[in-house]
């Protein structure tokens, strides 16, 4: 993560954290968080070939850097969710079909949970368990069916015929219901029998609850278009670990819909990666960053704490992008949201709106003794006068709050775990050599860039869905 810049006359003296540790980054809307820090973070990694997961709002970050990191030997993948028929193609369900063709169907649940919390998001307190227990079990059974049912034929394991099999199956025929007659023929060792248990014991009220809140939290892969970016894998979760890959996470920035599927990904990611560096002694063969801007968008990822807990160790860094630190606690809960802060050992400040993120950055940087001086005079009416003096040592914020919030760019703050905190300077990417190495120039020539590498890239005819059609043989 760059921290700092200086130029002297020709040289440019970049500063950088090169530590297995992860950074928290606060910039409110307009703070310049892309042009000051995250186009020079990415082209520094690029320099050391490393590899990075990005999500980028806009796809700004993959038109300025993408064809940089071409010429730098990188692998690239976009996951483009504001053009899915110009994105490389992963199926959210390879983690499950990879255990089940090689036998493993303990993994292979294990992985299916993980998709269905990841799904479903984490459990309201408001709610009574049993509403989101009876979704998560419709999802994970379809979902091992679907999969474990269909290993001969690849074209329907996918989450759009998850979708439609809990649509078709839950639907009421005559008197009963098509997956009550599925259930009842499944043999005990299928997989999908214990997990369809949890919802099939409701009544048949509560049921159909479930089976409604299902298709709500599935409703994104009845679009043709995802379909087509979601219904097979072109790469392997692995391959950023083991060689230099750029995998830019593409989101239209005028709204969120799609931050729950970029959350399932990075999930998925980080799962793979963590099982490659164990089977290689504990480390990847290649560091592995996760540059993840505008984090406050994305739905809660289970277990993240944790995460950045074991990530370090695996040569994995995150890099978390927050508007203020309000957003983690929305996500997460204030206890879990101080773990998160807590384990990222770098802050880097550019501004904010939130006095309780000036607060919460104003209390990490602590006190320091100062003096004060006080001086006194009396007077008498005979005009006899004694003069005082005094000095006391007081403790005061090394910056207040107000202070914190009048930082302007292109100073930035910067608080390592360790170490004194310090002021240095980010300014904007058109001061450095990485502007001219990306090809960009004054905001015209950046738009006019931005349009020929878009219309550039390969587009995709959409694919017509290919569905099951179980649900007919049970009519």
């Amino acid at each position: 993560m760059i921290v700092g810049y200086e130029k002297d006359k020709k040289q440019e003296k970049i500063y950088y954290i090169d530590d297995n540790i992860h950074s928290l980054v606060v910039g409110a809307t307009r703070s310049g968080k892309t042009r000051s820090i995250v186009l020079q973070t990415v082209g520094n990694l690029g320099l050391a070939g490393e590899s990075m997961i990005i999500s980028d709002p806009k796809a700004e970050i993959y038109h300025y850097t993408s064809e940089f990191l071409k010429k730098q030997g990188y692998k690239i993948i976009t996951l483009d969710f504001k053009n899915p028929t110009k994105s490389t193609r992963y199926n959210f369900l390879q983690p499950v079909i990879d255990a089940v063709n090689n036998g493993d169907f303990r993994k292979a649940e294990e992985y299916t949970w993980d998709i269905t919390q990841s799904l479903v998001g984490n459990e309201d307190t408001k709610m009574e368990k049993i509403w989101r227990d009876g979704e998560m079990s419709v999802i994970a059974g379809a979902i091992m069916s679907v999969v474990f049912d269909n290993r001969e034929h690849p074209e329907y394991q996918n989450l759009t015929n998850v979708y439609s099999f809990i649509s078709e199956m839950c639907r009421t025929v005559g008197q009963t219901m098509p997956i009550n007659k599925y259930i009842e023929n499944l043999s005990p060792d299928h997989p999908s029998s214990r997990i369809f248990n949890i919802a099939r014991i409701a009544p048949e009220k509560t049921r159909g609850s479930f089976f409604t809140s299902a298709l709500t939290t599935l409703r994104l892969f009845t679009s043709k278009s995802i379909y087509g970016m979601t219904c097979k894998s072109d790469f392997s979760l692995k391959q950023a670990g083991e060689e230099k890959t750029v995998t830019y996470i593409i989101l239209p920035d005028e709204k969120t819909t799609y931050y729950s599927l970029a959350s399932l990904f990075v999930y998925q990611n980080y799962v793979s990666l963590v099982e490659s560096a164990d089977e290689r002694g504990g480390e990847l063969k290649t560091r592995v960053n996760y540059i993840l801007d505008e984090f406050g968008n994305f739905t809660t990822i289970p277990a993240f704490s944790n995460m950045l807990t074991v990530a370090g160790g695996r040569k994995i860094r995150f890099n978390l992008f927050l508007q203020s630190f309000s957003q983690l606690d929305n996500k997460y809960g204030k206890e879990v949201a101080e773990n998160i802060r807590d384990n990222c050992q770098t802050w880097i400040y550019l501004k904010t709106a939130s006095n309780e993120t000036a607060s919460i950055i104003s209390k990490k940087l602590g006190t320091y003794t100062t003096s004060t001086y006080s001086r006194s005079s009396s007077y008498t009416k005979n005009q006899n006068g004694s003069n005082s003096e005094s000095m006391n040592l007081i403790s005061r914020a090394l910056l207040t709050e107000d202070e914190i919030l009048r930082i302007e760019r292109p100073y930035v703050l910067v608080i390592q775990t360790g170490l004194y905190p310090i002021i240095t300077k980010l300014p904007d990417i058109s001061k450095w050599r990485f502007n001219k190495l990306f090809g960009m120039g004054n905001q015209e020539e950046n738009r006019q860039l931005r349009l020929n590498r878009e219309q550039a890239r390969e587009q995709k005819e959409i694919e017509d869905i290919k569905l099951w059609g179980i649900w007919n043989l049970y009519r």
